[in-house]
């Protein structure tokens, strides 16, 4: 009994003096980097977009929280040459067939869980809000520790679209559109860089 005493006593003294330790981080809008892609048939349409503010909280080194807002106002192209064509696209993602900037100027994602997979390396499952629907996204994370204290999340988020209310174009909702056909899956690549 005595044994079994001193045991408990000793996880307790342990176990009190393990704490949570999270270190709250900023996102860099200027510097971080997120580029969408759309595709259509044969050809992929591609352009940056802008994040307006994130935060993350790590909690020895596994995401436990954040939350991101994206501008969906500053969306562009960057694969079409021609300034007209690449006016049109940009217009028409932003018209109230797809993206519907005037009512809903604003793109949010919140960081539910993160299950580590490597070392630095998440499964992560959040909730988008997109075009006022809410429905969960997962991808996979990188995170890369910089010397200067910087942290950079790198990802790859598919989701689809039609999820969110997108259906504009879409074969799974309307018949024959042919060459008009246009993906329902939206790709998003980011290197989201945090600062302390």
């Amino acid at each position: 009994m005595k044994k079994i005493a001193f045991v408990l006593s000793a996880l307790f003294i342990l176990s009190a003096f393990t704490f949570t330790h999270i270190d709250s981080y900023t996102a860099n809008s200027k510097i971080s980097k997120m580029v969408w892609y759309g595709d259509k048939l044969n050809t992929t349409h591609f352009g940056n977009i802008m994040l307006k503010s994130g935060t993350l909280k790590i909690n020895h080194g596994k995401p436990v929280g954040g939350v991101f807002v994206i501008d969906m106002k500053s969306i562009t192209n960057q694969d079409i040459e021609s300034k007209n064509y690449k006016a049109m696209l940009v217009d028409d993602l932003k018209s109230d067939r797809f993206f519907d900037v005037g009512n809903f100027p604003e793109a949010t994602f919140k960081l539910i869980r993160a299950t580590p997979t490597t070392e630095n390396n998440f499964e992560i499952l959040g909730e988008l809000n997109l075009k006022g629907k809410i429905g969960p996204v997962s991808f996979p994370l990188e995170l890369k520790y910089e010397n200067d204290g910087k942290v950079i999340a790198i990802g790859e988020c598919s989701f689809n679209r039609t999820k969110f209310g997108l259906t504009y174009g879409s074969d799974s909702f309307f018949d024959n559109l042919g060459e008009k056909a246009i993906s329902d899956i939206i790709r998003l690549e980011f290197a989201i860089v945090f600062e302390k």
